[in-house]
């Protein structure tokens, strides 16, 4: 049977209705630092609290302690990557991160690029208005018409790229890291493609209707 993670990080707070809807009974919750403030603000359930707490209350910090480990604050992960680290541990096999946008640019990046640096394993960021993922093979999008697509290379060259289903489509082009190329296209059909020879892409939609 498959395992579900949900890690709420500290960052810009996601809806509770959009947060809710990632888990299920058996979904194991982590919570990194501040994000547990909003577990406890919407009054959901957590497992686990991680990381050096520099940014959640003393108040907060006082519920939460019982199910806390706690990291120095000098460290070379991120709270953030320690919390994908203990999902990884227990064998999770699905995980998905809220909170993690926000004005601490640095954060934000260093968090997407963690789907990178895991690749092998199945990570998407979910916002209110966006989700994102890593694919390294063909994929198929369902029931996404009118939203906004947008394919990041994350290896040097995407080879021989197709997408079928969509505003903008291609025929077989190579994309290289850096273009802006696969930046903004719209969904036209309920079955949507994303065909490529080989490369890394990472996958962005927004403008999420749910």
């Amino acid at each position: 049977m498959s395992s579900k993670c949900l890690i709420i990080t500290g960052g810009d707070v996601i809806d509770k209705d959009r947060l809710i809807a990632q888990m299920d009974s058996d979904t194991f919750v982590i919570c990194v630092d501040k994000g547990a403030e909003t577990a406890l603000q919407y009054n959901i359930r957590y497992d686990l609290v991680i990381g050096d707490f520099d940014s959640i209350s003393n108040e907060a910090y006082l519920y939460i302690q019982n199910k806390a480990i706690k990291f120095p604050l000098e460290k070379d992960y991120s709270d953030t990557e320690l919390a994908v680290v203990e999902a990884i541990r227990r064998n999770m096999d699905h995980i998905t991160i809220v909170n993690a946008t926000g004005n601490r640019i640095d954060h934000v990046l260093s968090t997407f690029l963690l789907l990178y640096k895991y690749k092998g394993m199945d990570i998407r960021i979910i916002g209110n208005d966006f989700e994102s993922f890593l694919i390294q093979k063909d994929f198929t999008i369902i029931n996404k018409k009118g939203m906004t697509l947008s394919l990041i290379p994350m290896s040097e060259t995407i080879e021989n790229i197709f997408l079928e289903g969509f505003k903008y489509p291609l025929h077989g082009e190579n994309v290289q890291m850096g273009d802006s190329l696969c930046i903004s296209n719209i969904i036209t059909d309920q079955i949507a493609s994303i065909r490529f020879l080989k490369g890394i892409i990472l996958v962005i939609i927004t403008n999420l209707e749910e």
